[in-house]
């Protein structure tokens, strides 16, 4: 079962990523249509985690949602007064940490699968 619904959530990262990159690689064409249809998407996303979260039991799941939104407030505070060399630095490094999380949450979600298994074993 664990494998099953982290499979779907890692395809789900690898379609949005696929998307995300086609809009890197227009360039300047529609740029403006792609930043507000990127915001929204932003958007929505946020707001369907948030509500996740609010159900959420683990104190972990609270601790980390506590961590991403002072990230994301640091961000949308800082973008107003960025050169296009910051924010081209900025958008450089969010891809380095975005990197950097997908990996972390491909190792969870392997480190979750064997402790599945596991339980299911010793059952």
């Amino acid at each position: 079962m664990a494998y099953g619904m982290l499979s779907a959530k890692l395809c789900e990262l690898d379609d949005d990523i696929c998307r995300l990159h086609g809009r890197i690689q227009q360039g300047a064409e529609n740029l403006d249509s792609e930043i507000r249809a990127a915001e929204l998407e932003l958007e929505e996303s946020q707001k369907s985690l948030n509500e996740r979260l609010a159900f959420s039991r683990s104190e972990a799941v609270q601790d980390i949602a506590k961590i991403y939104r002072r990230i994301e407030n640091a961000l949308s505070s800082e973008q107003k007064e960025l050169s296009a060399d910051e924010r081209l630095l900025l958008a450089e490094y969010s891809l380095d940490f975005a990197m950097l999380a997908a990996r972390k949450a491909v190792l969870q979600s392997l480190r979750a699968i064997k402790s599945s298994e596991n339980e299911d074993r010793s059952k």
